[in-house]
């Protein structure tokens, strides 16, 4: 045996104890009467004779007290260089509260003294002031009952936080104390302070003379506290204290000597707490006090590099006879012992045979043994710990704990096993009735029993895991929060955000820009290097003044003086970062649909090469916030090709000025009614001279627009949505040469069950050459595929159907085609998306359904540099 030399410094060092607030920022009510004070003048000029409205705030605190009685919040904004004195008082349940704004820049209080007063009132709250006293407290409350003190934070430090004086039936919570407050406590209860609580407060300590909390009154209660850094005592019981208790507190010693409770009050009752640190004591029960009790504690010390003796707890003096000790873990490590007894630094083995105590105390490494394992008859114990959880039963460890629930854990903090709550949304079709499915949410250790959802303020609460609500209006997009409770009430929280998405309508196609002949441009001349061009979209050519969010169009780049790149985009959003739909090299047309946002009516069109280009734009659909089409994605399947007799009758390209009608519906998964349009991928090849093809309803006139552009010998493919009409869409070769046409169905849109489109700001997804969305910067290999994972998009607005994609290929070595399709596993669809020849840039639009994944399969004998940048997405 070892007399412990920390003894000395730890009985000098005695004195004070600290108590704080658990949970919550400043409290809110419903009250009767609301009143401010302002001094900042941000919102409206302060005066101290108005009525002291939100219009009209007080200027001074004493204004704001003067006008006070129960059941009145007054809210405090600004700085003030006088002090809060309370002089009023509310009611039980109807308390006069002075509480920070909450706005910035907050409320700040400065006094001469003491920051805050109240002296001889009742039913008082303040809640959330940061207080800077000259001296004294921040915060005194003396000759008071039902006063709650909450979110105080003081600047000052060697001043007080909190002083009691002669308080009965009060709470201090949360409070944030950095100091150093020498012996008088951060915190300090007087001997005839009684029936408080300090809880949920963190204290940071500077100085081995530091005091958390002091308690010199009875029948106080020190709860769910933080004490972190170097103090003399983190809670301090007088000796003249009775039937305190010191219960769920963490101490962290990150500095030392520290030590973490010190009592010679009779009846304290320590309960429950943790401490871990070097060098330091976690509890000292000296003097002559009688039933101490000290259970289910977790105290982790060690001696290393220490001075002298370390010891986890220690019972001394005449304190031997009126101690008890049990059901405790300590640990010492290091050359520390777990237990100072008398005058003695003994071990477990010989603590208990010294005292006859510590039965079913502890020192095995390891959290296991603090769990299931408590005593819940001990005085002090707390059916929750100190974040507020209800005790729970750890089904992989045997009960071995004591009192009516013997599955309470030891230490601060109880080991629970929540639900995990899980959220999917989906919307009506016209975006009015959202309904939320917590199926998916898993329990813990105990069952599930609610399910409360919040549905945008409105809360519905069941037993059932799937809830609906129709909202007053439609929006674009609806935030709900569902909380799962368990039988132990323990609450997981999941919040899903679902945007009901957009509707089509096909049109035209109808030419709404060419810069060659002026038309909706108002100019005949090419855009200049880096120019921006706006063009409106909105209340013109079928297309509603109000209400669109997207428009689909065939973007045409025609006589470029040099290689570049266009972008299209919402107007007024400026760069996007980079993405691109079409690149060029000199004097090549080319063209590509584009899914672009509509802001303000426009969209623009932006040159970032150094030469001159041309662009032709027509219009194919837009989208609106209503239920109109919806949209069916598939993989594709090949509906034409004139080279294979595929939707055709015979093997022959189409002829010059010749006209090629293909039916649609009906076939390859098109229903045979209610189809408004469907999306194909188009491929020209083998022509034999300079042309275009123009898409359009069967049936109707031919519209001066163009869907592909040749030249002799090229390949070219090009996403087309277009109306149908009698089932059927019509194929134009303008050309003067004959063409072979390639058509692979890609998805329908239906004015039956549909999917709703998402647009989605250009966001780059694959870059082969970057490294963006791939491990590594080498091309697509010969017959080679890559995978694009897409699970980061899902959970965003529900189940994500299909993607709009704009895909680049860039840098192939030989001729070759790209298909896109989804799914990591699966057949490769006979379909193509890009066709390129050596050295070519090549962009196309691609729609795709997806699973987890988008596949990009190179068929070419070279290999290609792919990027692909995502414009928006589907959803059921």
């Amino acid at each position: 045996m070892r007399r412990h030399q920390f003894l000395g410094l730890t009985m000098a060092a005695l004195a004070t104890a600290t108590s704080l607030v658990a949970a919550g920022g400043p409290a809110r009510a419903d009250s009767a009467r609301l009143l401010h004070v302002d001094n900042t003048g941000l919102h409206r000029p302060c005066s101290d004779t108005g009525s002291g409205s939100v219009d009209q705030p007080f200027c001074t605190l004493a204004a704001g007290v003067a006008a006070a009685g129960p059941d009145t919040t007054v809210t405090i904004r600004g700085a003030y260089d006088e002090p809060l004195r309370v002089t009023k008082s509310g009611t039980p349940g109807k308390p006069v509260r002075f509480v920070e704004d909450g706005r910035e820049p907050g409320a700040r209080v400065a006094g001469d003294r003491a920051g805050v007063t109240v002296d001889g009132q009742h039913d008082v709250e303040i809640a959330g002031l940061t207080v800077i006293p000259n001296s004294g407290a921040a915060i005194a409350v003396a000759n008071s009952t039902r006063i709650t003190v909450a979110g105080i934070e003081s600047l000052t430090k060697r001043a007080q936080v909190v002083r009691l004086t002669a308080v009965t039936d009060s709470v201090v919570r949360d409070v944030q104390a950095t100091g150093n407050w020498d012996t008088t406590g951060a915190v300090s209860l007087d001997a005839a302070t009684t029936g408080v609580t300090v809880t949920g407060a963190s204290f940071a300590g500077y100085y081995n003379v530091d005091v958390g909390v002091r308690v010199y009154g009875s029948r106080n209660s020190v709860l769910g506290n933080t004490f972190r850094g170097r103090f003399s005592a983190g809670v301090r019981i007088e000796a003249g204290a009775v039937d305190n208790v010191v219960a769920s507190n963490t101490f962290l010693a990150t500095s030392y000597p520290f030590l973490g409770v010190e009592s010679q009050g009779s009846g304290t009752s320590i309960t429950n707490n943790t401490f871990t640190g070097d060098c330091s004591l976690a509890f000292h029960v000296w003097g002559a006090p009688r039933g101490v009790t000290v259970q289910n504690n977790v105290v982790d010390v060690s001696g290393d590099g220490c001075d002298g003796g370390t010891v986890g707890m220690a019972v001394t003096g005449a304190a031997v006879s009126g101690t008890t000790v049990d059901y405790n873990t300590v640990r010492a490590t290091d050359g520390a012992l777990p237990y100072l007894w008398s005058e003695d630094m003994i071990t477990l083995a010989e603590f208990r045979a010294v005292s006859g105590q510590g039965a079913h105390d502890l020192d095995a490494p390891g959290t296991t043994v603090n769990v299931d394992s408590a005593n819940s008859a001990a005085p002090g114990y707390v059916a929750v710990d100190q974040l507020g959880r209800g005790r729970q039963d750890n089904p992989g460890v045997a009960n071995s704990g004591a009192g009516p629930v013997t599955y309470a854990d030891r230490g601060a903090t109880e080991q629970v096993r929540a639900a995990t709550a899980r959220l999917t949304l989906s919307a009506s079709e016209d975006g009015r009735t959202v309904t939320a499915d917590a199926g998916q949410s898993t329990p813990g250790w105990t069952p599930i029993v609610s399910y409360s959802f919040d549905f945008e303020g409105v809360t519905v609460t069941q037993a059932g895991p799937v809830a609906s609500r129709t909202l007053e209006a439609r929006d674009d997009n609806h935030t709900v929060t569902v909380t799962v409770t368990d039988g132990a009430g323990l609450r997981s929280q999941w919040s899903a955000t679902i945007q009901p998405g957009d509707g089509y309508v096909p049109v035209g196609p109808v030419r709404v820009l060419d810069t060659r002949t002026g038309t909706g441009a108002g100019r005949t001349v090419p855009l200049g290097p880096g120019e921006t061009l706006a063009l409106r979209v909105a209340d013109r050519d079928g297309v509603p003044a109000t209400g669109v969010t997207s428009v689909t169009m065939n973007v045409t780049v025609t006589e470029p003086t040099g290689p570049g790149v266009l972008t299209v985009r919402p107007y007024g959003v400026g760069s996007q970062g980079p993405t691109s739909n079409l690149n060029w090299t000199p004097g090549l047309t080319v063209a590509n649909l584009v899914v672009v946002g509509v802001r303000d009516g426009r969209v623009e069109y932006v040159n970032t090469s150094a030469g001159t280009v041309h662009v032709v734009a027509d219009l194919v659909g837009y989208h609106l916030a209503a239920r109109a089409s919806r949209f069916v994605p598939q993989d594709p399947v090949r509906v034409l090709d004139t080279r294979e007799r595929t939707g055709v009758d015979s093997t022959t390209p189409v002829a010059p000025g010749g006209t090629l009608t293909l039916p649609v519906t009906g076939r390859a998964g098109v229903p045979a009614t209610g189809v408004t349009a469907v999306t194909l991928n188009v491929t020209a090849t083998a022509p034999t001279a300079a042309g275009f093809l123009t898409v359009y309803p069967n049936g109707r006139p031919l519209p001066n627009a163009s869907t592909l552009n040749w030249t002799p010998g090229l390949t070219v493919p090009n996403l087309v949505v277009v109306p149908v009409v009698n089932g059927k869409v019509d194929f134009r070769n303008t050309g003067a040469g004959t063409v072979h046409l390639v058509a692979d169905l890609v998805g329908y849109h239906t004015t039956d069950v549909g999917d709703a489109f998402h647009a989605h700001a250009p966001q780059r997804l694959l870059d082969t050459r970057e490294r963006i969305g791939t491990a590594g910067t080498t091309p697509v290999p010969p017959n080679g595929e890559i995978m694009l994972d897409l699970r980061g998009l899902a959970g965003r607005t529900g189940p994500i159907t299909a993607v709009v994609l704009n895909v680049t290929v860039t840098g192939p070595t030989a001729h070759g085609f790209l298909t896109v399709h989804s799914g990591y596993q699966g057949p490769r669809p006979n379909a193509s998306n890009l066709n390129w020849g050596p050295g070519q840039t090549v962009p196309n639009l691609v729609v795709v359904p997806v699973d987890t994944a988008v596949r990009f399969h190179n068929t070419g004998p070279g290999t290609v540099h792919v990027v692909a940048d995502l414009y928006g997405y589907y959803t059921r």
